[in-house]
């Protein structure tokens, strides 16, 4: 929990990793990043012109209107922080004027408010705390922030404390043969010689001395960890009539004593009994064995009536409720809702109480909820009198509000019968509100008498210390057994006399005790799920990854676990079922997989074998009970208590639940600290775990290296004050000045052009930049800002239909979106975009991704540390995804919000960081270590070679490198599209060369000539560099130069370069035929290079289809050089979804020296599915020995059967000539002949016909006749 305290000084905030030995005086410094920013910079307050303050270390308060504080956690080993005392404090001042914009200005302290707690990760104590570093003086009304401070840290040393080990090495179902059956309710149950029989048992031969019940009973585990719950499952005493003979005949029967998943508990706070719904069952069950499990069979035994009574009980506590889960008003969180009060306003509900005592006054507490834009009420009515329940009212046009308002309110009223009514309407104040019930609850009192066959009672009166209370049952001369069921393992049978129709008992009760009274008709209505696999999950010892997958994904979760194993990993996998039988009695419960995990946590000794990832495979649900028709629950999910509000610090799912694994934690009520990295695959199908699973095994191998991995992209969302942009802006920035190996590309969405459509405001260039950024390949995609299931922005800068167009089979990004609920892997009604994105078979390999409403101050300072942990390298060995999202979890544990994140991918997978280093030594034969200036038209060498992360050179790596040349750093100034002020940015982008180079014994040189179309002003130009060898990868950068201004010598040229343009490959052939996805081919060369600059007017290499000049492809980004020469090269540009019929493509290119050439060519889309072929020809032809046959096609990149039939001209078949065939193109390989028949002997000259028959992958076939001539 939470230690607060106000302070009138500032403290100090140690660095993660400082050791703490007792008392420790401390200083820090705070760094704002940015100057407190002035109102006067913004527009109105209802322009949404607030903002945030930026400094490190920074999170916030959601319920102080995101009120900014200033946090850090430090290492404590063995110790305990209890006390913080402070020293000194520098402020400096701030003006009203600077801040009254900021969040939660009208929250701001009068002095600091320290707060700390104390968190344990991975069995290593932590201090976590924070304040506000804002101050409002208001005895002097100034406002101040802290610049530095010296405090002093009071710790103590900690006691390890044993509690809630797990002693159990082995589970019981180990060995043995074993049987589930399952109850819904409370009760005496009867398991006869027939139900044994079809269960599975074979009941003639069996001993049932030797038969056994276990359970745990159905109640939900408890969240906090350290409560007690039972170690695999507990044997039951059970009674088992004609079991003396050693024989189980068919008149035997077993009787044991079976739970409800849902529970009543006594609340010493209200004095009444209250009913909790199982969240995760409506069925307890139990399992059987006859075998030898080497304990002994417990059996329920006598407990003789005392003496001594000190009250006489003749009346007791009973209950009753009605609570209906029908419909989350939400999707999201644990409360669901039953009735609801729409078109029909009133429900009666009538309670039976048999023997009811009408003395005493009935208690009732009624729960609802309500959505209108009024203050409501519900009326209840009862058997004596009414009362109302009022729920406040709601804003129904505001996505963000309170969806509805719960309410409940409780009274007691008097009954004159055995039938309780409650009658409940709502009084709808318009059309618009709507009411719902909850549930109802009520206490009352019986007289105890037997009725039925099954009499429950408990006596709260007759509770107290040394009590011994006499019960006295009338009506009882059916009772055949009175049943002490409080203690349910160890049941006992009371004697009791019975005399006059009264059954007596005397039994202590200093606590509340349970019973039952019993006929000779006992319960049979038990569920048969027949026999349980052995297993033991208890004796796992030590394993490094955990998989728990739904059955239907163990293969491709064995995929996984074997890549991992490979990697060194030790990697098991489990069902939730197989965790659920060992450790919630075999009933769903998501404790139990939390406590499955805390074995394996407990049981290691040493850092090294404390497990580290775990992967859920499979989607998951809000609803955990499988009450929606096709539901999603594979895994189930944590869901938060709140069930209507839709803000994601209210209601939210989060897998971080099943890391939280020490004592103290569990409950999750306030910060807790994660010991494992959590992924989760959230597949629904087959396809769905191929697609994941595919692009898991593909991400990192060698066929995907390539300079994708050196590129970053950061996606800002525009309006609200530019605040979106600012904040992605700020994180590509400091990923520029400190991570210079990576290449930033930033799409803030002001700085582009926007459209008007029928459909609402587009950034049509956004959607290209971003196809472009995932169908080439990034390592990383950020976006910042508004979002939701279908996509981001309201421009729609990403949609479903985009994710399901991208062709990206390598190079797959890491998304990262700090936007609202993107990917809400829970609704079964929709996959969510963000699902789709991994899903996909193309897309991303993983998503750092939210999953409810979040807020932007928050998401900054997540999105903030996040970067920090992902590209802070060490020499070791890099993080995997689960690990950069664990670390980040834990630092920015102050609120709720970071609890809408998850990692949706597989925690164990590294990010394809690339890992040696490239160094440069020379520019144009010249030490780096001075700097020199390139020229337009120049020409320049650069030299370097490759070393590895401890800078020793690699004289064996022999590969390629691709370096990349960038223009100088320009300035963007947005375009203030939607009003608002104009924000600028810094973006380095316009390449003057791309490579690739020959590396040999780790050493490389490469040269290009300046383009013409730089820009001439002087400013610092960056080289980067991405390397490979066919087996690993490294990259670099050298910026330890200038660029500007125009070289002093400059050779002529007045040629534009050579040019060859085809479609698909050089086999094509203009007016031949291709699909609507077909992909320009062109090879240029020329003798000082290709201008890829784009900063010139008009010299952009463009490609022109059907002659539409106002809409040119920019194929700058598609040209790549050819190895070790910057004189020539290919551009590959792919279409997509043209037109049926025939087109026309221009192609432009210009040289370093703007000159330019163009060529033309035309082609045909054939759209259908099926097979079609074009151009059937031989050549030669006429010939005399050999000749080539060759056809156009539309079904490029697919394999192909096809025939060729040779006949006379009579119709004689000669030859058949079969080959199979697979093209890049819409051009076949050629089928050759030597003009020879079937039997080898020549053929006379004359002229013959031939077939062509060609069957496609889909089994479509086409077919072409032609002649040929043989000359001889």
């Amino acid at each position: 929990m939470f230690y607060s305290k106000l302070l009138s000084t500032a403290l100090s905030l140690l660095l993660p990793l400082s050791f703490l030995a007792g008392n420790v005086i401390v200083e820090k410094t705070i760094t704002w990043d940015l100057t407190v920013q002035k109102s006067t910079e913004f527009v109105t307050q209802k322009n949404n012109s607030k903002w945030f303050p930026s400094f490190n270390n920074m999170d916030f308060i959601a319920e102080k209107d995101f009120l900014a504080i200033y946090f850090d956690r430090i290492l404590l080993n063995q110790e305990r922080l209890i006390d913080i005392n402070i020293i000194n404090i520098n402020y400096e001042s701030i003006s009203f004027e600077e801040i009254q914009n900021m969040y939660g200005f009208d929250y701001l302290p009068n002095d600091i408010e320290l707060k700390f707690f104390n968190g344990i990760e991975k069995k290593t104590n932590y201090g976590f705390y924070n304040f506000i570093p804002i101050i409002h003086d208001k005895n002097s009304g100034t406002y101040k922030k802290v610049i530095s401070y010296k405090f002093e840290l009071i710790t103590e040393k900690t006691i390890v404390n044993q509690k809630n080990k797990n002693l159990t090495l082995n589970s019981v179902l180990e060995t043995g043969d074993w049987y589930k059956i399952g109850v819904s309710k409370d009760g005496v149950f009867k398991l006869t010689y027939d139900f044994l029989k079809d269960l599975g048992l074979d009941v003639d031969n069996i001993n049932p001395a030797n038969i056994k019940v276990y359970g745990n009973g159905g109640k939900m585990l408890p969240l906090l960890n350290s409560d007690y719950r039972p170690d695999d499952l507990q044997q039951n005493a059970i009674h088992i009539a004609g079991e003396n003979d050693g024989v189980f005949d068919k008149e035997d029967y077993v009787l044991f004593y079976g739970q409800s998943p849902n529970t009543w508990e006594f609340n010493t706070v209200s004095n009444r009994f209250t009913h909790k719904n199982n969240l995760f069952s409506d069925t307890s069950f139990y399992f059987i064995t006859a075998s030898n499990t080497g304990q002994p069979s417990k059996r329920i035994t006598s407990q003789p009536s005392l003496s001594g009574a000190t009250t006489n009980v003749t009346s007791f506590s009973d209950y009753a409720y009605h609570e209906k889960d029908i419909v989350n008003l939400i999707k999201s969180g644990q409360e669901w809702f039953g009735e609801v009060f729409d078109i029909r306003t009133s429900y009666n509900f009538n309670f039976n109480a048999p023997n009811l005592d009408i003395n005493t006054p009935i208690q009732v507490e009624v729960f609802v909820a309500a959505r209108s834009n009024n203050t409501s009420t519900f009326t209840i009515s009862t058997n004596s009198n009414s009362f109302n329940i009022s729920c406040g009212s709601v804003d129904l046009n505001s996505y963000t509000s309170s969806f509805a308002t719960t309410s409940s309110n409780a009274t007691s009223f008097i009954a004159t019968n055995d039938i309780v009514n409650i009658g409940i309407t709502y009084n709808r104040p318009n059309s618009l509100s709507t009411g719902w019930l909850n549930k109802i609850e009520l206490n009352y009192r019986r007289n105890l008498s037997m009725n039925g066959n099954q009499l429950f009672f408990r006596d709260i009166n007759s509770v107290g210390v040394g009590n011994i209370a006499s019960f006295n049952i009338s009506n009882a001369g059916t009772i055949s057994k009175i049943w002490d069921v409080s203690d349910p393992f160890n049941i006992k049978e009371i004697n009791f006399t019975l005399s006059g129709g009264i059954a007596s008992f005397v039994a202590t009760t200093d606590s509340l005790r349970e019973f039952i009274a019993l006929t000779n008709n006992f319960e049979t209505q038990v569920s048969s799920l027949g026999k349980v696999e052995n297993q033991n999950l208890h004796g796992i010892t030590q394993t490094d990854m955990i998989i728990v997958s739904h059955p239907i994904f163990l293969s491709h979760a064995g995929q996984i676990a074997d890549f991992h194993s490979n990697e060194g990993l030790n990697v098991i996998i489990v069902t939730p079922q197989q965790i659920y039988n060992e450790f919630s009695s075999g009933s769903q419960d998501i404790v139990a997989i939390r406590d499955f995990i805390r074995m394996l946590y407990n049981r290691a000794t040493i850092s090294t074998d404390l497990p580290k990832y775990l992967l859920l495979f499979g989607d998951g649900s809000y609803d955990n009970k499988n009450r929606l028709t096709s539901n999603t629950n594979f895994v189930p999910t944590f869901q938060s208590v709140n069930s209507t509000n839709p803000l994601g610090t209210a209601s939210y799912v989060s897998d971080d639940f099943y890391g939280m694994l020490d004592l103290s934690e569990g409950v999750w009520n306030g910060p807790e600290i994660m010991d494992i990295a959590i992924g989760r695959l959230p597949v629904k199908s087959q396809q769905e775990a191929n697609n994941v699973i595919t692009k898991i095994l593909n991400y990192n191998t060698t066929s995907t290296l390539d300079d994708w991995r050196n590129d970053v992209v950061f996606v800002g969302d525009d309006e609200d004050g530019n605040l979106h942009m600012k904040d992605a802006n700020k994180i590509a920035d400091t990923l520029i000045t400190h991570y210079k190996s990576y290449n930033v590309n930033k799409l803030l969405m002001d700085a582009y052009k926007q459209i008007a459509t029928p459909g609402g405001n587009r950034y049509p260039e956004v959607n290209d930049e971003l196809d472009k950024a995932v169908n080439n390949g990034s390592l990383i995609i950020n976006y910042t800002g508004h979002g939701g299931e279908v996509g981001w922005a309201h421009e729609r800068i990403l949609s479903v239909p985009m994710i399901n167009s991208w062709e990206n089979q390598r190079g797959l990004p890491l998304f990262i979106t700090a936007t609202c609920e993107f990917s809400r892997f829970d609704d079964p009604s929709r996959t969510s975009a963000g699902e789709l994105v991994l899903l996909n078979k193309n897309g991303g390999i993983a998503l750092l991704t939210t999953v409810r409403t979040v807020f932007s101050g928050p998401n900054f300072a997540l999105n903030k540390t996040l970067f920090d942990i992902i590209f802070t390298k060490n020499n070791i060995e890099d993080k995997t995804l689960g690990e950069i999202f664990t670390e980040t979890k834990n630092l920015t544990n102050g609120g709720t919000n970071n609890r809408n994140f998850t990692l949706l991918g597989d925690p164990a997978l590294k990010l394809a960081y690339p890992n040696h280093e490239v160094i440069t030594t020379k520019l144009n034969n010249i030490n780096v270590s001075s700097i020199d200036t390139i020229k337009a038209l120049q020409k320049v060498t650069i030299e370097g070679y490759i070393q590895n992360r401890s800078g020793q050179k690699l004289t064996n790596f022999n590969g390629i490198i691709k370096p990349t040349v960038f223009d100088k750093s320009k300035t963007i100034t947005t375009l203030q599209n939607d009003g608002g002020n104009a924000m600028q940015f810094n973006l380095q982008t316009s390449k003057l060369f791309k490579g690739k180079v020959s590396v040999t014994n780790g050493d490389f040189s490469f040269s290009f000539v300046v383009p013409k179309d730089i820009s001439y002003t002087y400013g610092v130009g960056k080289v980067s560099y991405y390397t490979e060898n066919r087996s690993e990868d490294g990259h670099g950068y050298f910026d330890g130069f200038y660029i500007g201004g125009m070289a002093d010598s400059i050779a002529a040229d007045n040629q534009g370069p050579d040019l060859e343009l085809y479609m698909n490959d050089d086999n094509f052939i203009s007016g031949g035929m291709t699909d609507e996805n077909p992909s320009l081919l062109a090879f240029v060369e020329d003798i000082h290079g290709i201008n890829m600059v784009g900063n010139g007017i008009g010299h952009d290499i463009i490609a022109i289809l059907d002659d539409k000049t106002e809409q040119p492809f920019v194929l700058n980004d598609f040209y790549e050089a050819d190895l070790n020469s910057y004189q020539k090269g290919t551009i590959r540009f792919p279409f997509k979804d043209l037109e049926e019929g025939r087109h026309k493509l221009t192609l432009k290119v210009w040289d370093v020296y703007n000159n330019s050439s163009e060529a033309t060519l035309e082609f045909v889309v054939v759209k259908s599915k099926d097979l079609v072929l074009d151009k059937v020809y031989n050549y030669p032809n006429p010939f005399t020995t050999y000749t080539e046959f060759w056809f156009e096609h539309n079904q490029p990149g697919k394999p192909m059967y096809a025939q060729v039939q040779i006949f006379t001209i009579t119709g004689k078949l000669i030859q058949t000539l079969e080959q199979n065939i697979l093209n890049e193109g819409f051009r076949s390989s050629s089928i050759t002949w030597d003009g020879l028949d079937a039997f080898g002997d020549q053929i006379g000259r004359g002229v013959y016909v031939y077939k062509l028959r060609v069957r496609a992958e889909n089994m479509s076939v086409a077919e072409k006749i032609q002649k040929l001539v043989i000359l001889r």
